[in-house]
């Protein structure tokens, strides 16, 4: 091959990692880590905690680190989910602690600038996760949503008439010691609606007592560079306690969780200004 051809693929390898995260299929276990350099630049540079700079998945990081990302707004939130008893139907009580030994679910969202690739027009990634600390009752199909009021000017990007710069996956410990398995990166989401949000699903694989699951949901989103406010952006996390997986709505604070009497849910806020 000569140098010539060896320098144009070089440039088209590295345009398209620009563009979107590389196709993942099938699982694969949590084995490449981030560099202490990286964690170090996601926290001094990117604006990371130290908890969140460890948790974001490495092709998360990554980008996060080539796009020079500024966090606007993060946290994470960590809460028990209580079932009902059998003569309560469709009653659950949920309450929040700040003491991780008793939680069952930790919740948590970020929203960054990034270098936009489009003309006179802002880039934000929106960013959520859940990790099951605790053996959900139903290993069911949950989901995960990120909302903001399409009043905002933010809109999603497609082409070809689906949504992109997306990326959702699910990844469980099966026997609870730190070894992850990594399912697919989903590049769709499971449901959208025009200004208004993203859902992604989450397959909970069969578990026992020690089995851990979480996930993490990421939006790239667009608005025009004229146009300013601060709004909130909503991170909803759904499960069912029967048969069925959670429905998605739009309210005026955008998608999000439909709520019913056999669905467990529980929000997350994050405050954008642009």
């Amino acid at each position: 091959m000569s140098y010539i051809s060896l320098v144009a693929v070089f440039i088209f390898s590295f345009s398209f990692a620009t563009v979107g995260f590389a196709e993942e299929n099938g699982t694969s276990v949590s084995e490449e880590r981030l560099t202490q350099k990286e964690l170090d630049y996601l926290v001094n540079e990117v604006g990371n905690t130290e908890e969140e700079a460890e948790d974001l998945p490495v092709e998360v990081s990554r980008h996060l680190i080539e796009e020079e990302a500024q966090v606007i707004d993060s946290g994470t939130e960590i809460m028990d989910i209580y079932i009902p008893e059998f003569n309560q139907p469709g009653q659950v009580q949920i309450s929040t602690f700040a003491n991780i030994a008793a939680s069952t679910l930790k919740l948590g969202g970020t929203v960054y600038k990034v270098k936009s690739d489009r003309s006179k027009e802002d880039k934000f990634y929106m960013y959520g996760n859940f990790q099951w600390l605790k053996t959900p009752s139903y290993t069911l199909v949950d989901k995960m949503t990120i909302g903001f009021p399409s009043s905002s000017g933010l809109y999603l990007p497609t082409s070809g008439g689906k949504v992109t710069q997306h990326q959702h996956r699910y990844s469980q410990d099966q026997q609870g010691n730190g070894r992850w398995i990594d399912y697919a990166i989903k590049y769709s989401p499971s449901n959208w609606e025009p200004s208004a949000g993203v859902a992604g699903s989450y397959d909970l694989k069969a578990s026992t007592s020690k089995t851990k699951h979480k996930g993490y949901i990421g939006q790239y989103v667009y608005v025009p560079t004229s146009k300013n406010g601060k709004i909130n952006i909503k991170i909803e996390y759904g499960h069912r306690r029967v048969g069925g997986t959670p429905t998605v709505s739009v309210f005026p604070a955008g998608l999000s969780i439909t709520p019913t009497n056999s669905t467990d849910t529980r929000a997350y806020g994050l405050t954008l200004s642009y």
